[in-house]
């Protein structure tokens, strides 16, 4: 067994982590999505790689990958990712590359568009082998990087800017990020789910279901403990609803009850119409620190988020992100600091009931939920509103 890269910190908990293993291969299933004939010139053939966060991933498919496409007209377009996603793409590109299973502990070297795996470096570079590359970390820049159409001038800037910081132009292609309102009348929706998936969602459920997501990663930890989400399910089911257990087993905990369903550890969720037909058949989904909120946007579907101040409204990008990838304004968010959940789960808990309450009482209005000073937040967060859509 070969070891590749030297020991890391967590940069979320500064736990250490181990060495990354050397992969000898790595093997894909090919998904064809069309009757389109792949070119034997290789140079016609374009493969965009999307080994990236989940939470960057959905930017990728509304609107780097379209733009990635549009900017090269006849190519035959493959993407290559993360197993389980195929359903995502099936609407997009000419062949999806799914990688195998056993590569998924390599998402725990994904940090937004980047990725720190050397393995990940590897697989990319040789998939020119099989056409040109356009590598993940280079999505992130469709995102943050602005270019003047005069002087060709390029910089990163997370805001509007009236023009070219070189020339004044105002002739300028804004990063996604830096321009939400522009960019968001031409993103592309995942198609929803068949009919017959839909059936055989219900089939899986009980009436007035709620899904929770539990975030299990390694990379920046923010993971609560099974005792805090054996709270939550008991708190829902006092309220009449019944939970279902979501995500893929790679990225969230296993379900600490047995009377639930947890479908993240049926061999069916790596069928992501799946997922997302049973999304369409809930009243609302549940998540804390993660971006699977996503998968409810993806369906119009009502979601409570429990994030960081500095996320939504400071130097993190989640607010913006929401803001690309959610048109609707049935979204809850409950600001908060993860330590205050960590040390009150009681109270953590009370604050999810009135979210709910007023959820139900058609209340969308963001809750200042356990943070130290609420006046500070509350001023951040009218600063920063382009998250709501408004």
């Amino acid at each position: 067994m070969n070891l590749i890269t030297s020991c890391r910190r967590n940069p979320g908990d500064g736990v250490l982590l181990p060495k990354e293993i050397l992969l000898l291969q790595a093997k894909f299933k090919v998904f064809k999505n069309n009757n389109r004939p792949k070119p034997e010139n290789k140079k016609k053939i374009l493969i965009v790689c999307c080994f990236s966060e989940f939470g960057c991933e959905t930017i990728g498919l509304m609107y780097c990958i379209p733009k990635i496409i549009a900017n090269n007209p006849g190519a035959y377009v493959i993407c290559a990712g993360w197993y389980g996603r195929e359903y995502l793409y099936r609407h997009l590109v000419d062949e999806f590359w799914e990688i195998e299973q056993s590569c998924m502990n390599l998402r725990e070297y994904s940090n937004a568009f980047t990725n720190s795996s050397k393995n990940i470096k590897r697989i990319e570079k040789n998939l020119e082998e099989h056409g040109s590359v356009f590598a993940t970390n280079k999505m992130g820049y469709l995102c943050v990087v602005n270019t003047c159409e005069l002087c060709k001038k390029t910089w990163c800037a997370a805001e509007v800017e009236k023009g070219c910081p070189s020339c004044f132009s105002e002739n300028v292609v804004r990063g996604f990020l830096s321009d939400i309102s522009h960019h968001r009348k031409f993103a592309v929706n995942v198609p929803r789910p068949s009919i017959k998936m839909q059936s055989k969602a219900r089939e899986l459920l009980k009436p007035n279901s709620v899904g929770i997501f539990a975030r299990g990663r390694k990379i920046y930890g923010r993971n609560l403990s099974s005792e805090f989400y054996v709270k939550l399910i008991s708190t829902l089911e006092e309220m009449g609803y019944n939970p279902i257990w979501l995500g893929e087993k790679q990225s969230v905990q296993p379900c600490p009850v047995d009377h639930i369903v947890d479908f993240s550890r049926m061999e069916e969720s790596r069928d992501l119409e799946l997922t997302l037909a049973i999304m369409t058949n809930l009243q609302f989904t549940i998540q804390f620190w993660t971006a699977s909120t996503r998968l409810a946007s993806m369906m119009g579907v009502p979601w409570i988020l429990f994030e960081s101040p500095d996320q939504i409204a400071g130097n993190g990008q989640e607010g913006k992100r929401i803001a690309l990838t959610t048109d609707y304004n049935k979204k809850k968010l409950v600001l908060a600091h993860y330590f205050s959940v960590v040390e009150n789960h009681e109270l953590a808990l009370d604050v999810l009931k009135k979210a709910i309450k007023e959820m139900n009482e058609d209340n969308w209005e963001d809750i200042l939920g356990l943070v130290e000073d609420q006046g500070i937040v509350s001023e951040m967060v009218q600063k920063q509103k382009e998250w709501r859509n408004m």
